[in-house]
Order: structure tokens, then sequence, then C-alpha cells
């Protein structure tokens, strides 16, 4: 098992094609890769095929369905916020206790390296008191720093 936390200086920085990158980089290496995009602001339903969560499963040669977005990606909001202020505005706050366990779960699970897609830049607030940084620091797993040029 290995796994690696992708995370960026910021929003629409390359962090999706990059991690897609990875994903196809191993997959042409036939090793086993899998990915999660955990939290994702600005998902539009309508348009799941083109959002992060359906670019990494359509690199991993995944069906865009609701069972893989909700297997990869089970924190969706729709408005292009960050985390905090998307889950507020819809009701549904982020629990950083049930998202840092997740992740350590699916790094244990995982038969081969995993990659974990952050969102936004390392310190978007991910509540009141958690930014992207404590959920890394929470996870314990080398990180990928995308950054422009």
């Amino acid at each position: 098992m290995s796994a690696v936390f992708v995370t960026g200086t910021g929003t629409d920085i390359g962090k999706t094609f990059v991690t897609a990158a990875l994903i196809h980089a191993l997959r042409r290496r036939c090793k086993p890769v899998d990915a999660l995009k955990p939290i994702a602001s600005g998902f539009d339903p309508a348009e799941v095929e083109i959002s992060d969560p359906g670019v990494l499963l359509a690199a991993l040669g995944e069906a865009v369905t609701t069972a893989a977005l909700d297997r990869i990606a089970p924190w969706r909001y729709r408005a292009p916020l960050s985390p905090d202020m998307a889950a507020r505005r819809e009701g549904r706050p982020l629990d950083f206790t049930a998202l840092s366990r997740f992740t350590r779960e699916r790094i244990e699970a995982a038969p081969g390296t995993l990659l974990i897609e952050g969102v936004g830049g390392v310190m978007v607030p991910l509540d009141d008191r958690h930014t992207v940084l404590d959920w890394i620091e929470a996870v314990r797993v080398p990180l990928l720093l995308v950054a422009g040029s």
C-alpha cells in the first residue's frame, strides 16, 4: 500500500490534471492504482463527466455512476466555494473526523497506489477549525504540491 496526497497552491492550478496523468502512467505500467477526491465543491450533477471526480474515474477506466462518485467523492457540494462555505450554504457541514477516518480507511485498504486529490489550495478551510493542511497532517502520507510556473 502507498498513498500520495495531491494538493496545490490554489484552485484551478492543475491538481486533477496531474492526478489523472499519474493514474494513466501507473495504469500503463500495469500497476494497481485508485484515486479519491473526497471533497468536491462546484460539483454540477448535470456535468459529472467533466467534474474533477468524473475526470479521475475516466482516468481509472471506470464509468461515471452515482455509486462510483459516492466511492471516490462522498462530499460533493454544488456551490463553487471553499468547502466550509459550500457546506454551510447547503446545510451539510463537513465532519473533519469522518473525512480523516474515510481517507485513512481507504489508504489502508488500497491494494496499490492511492492518489488523494485535495480541494483548492493547501490552506483552504474545510470547516471552522480545519484546513486542507490539517487533513494532510491527519492522514500522514507524502504530499505532491502542484504550483503554477
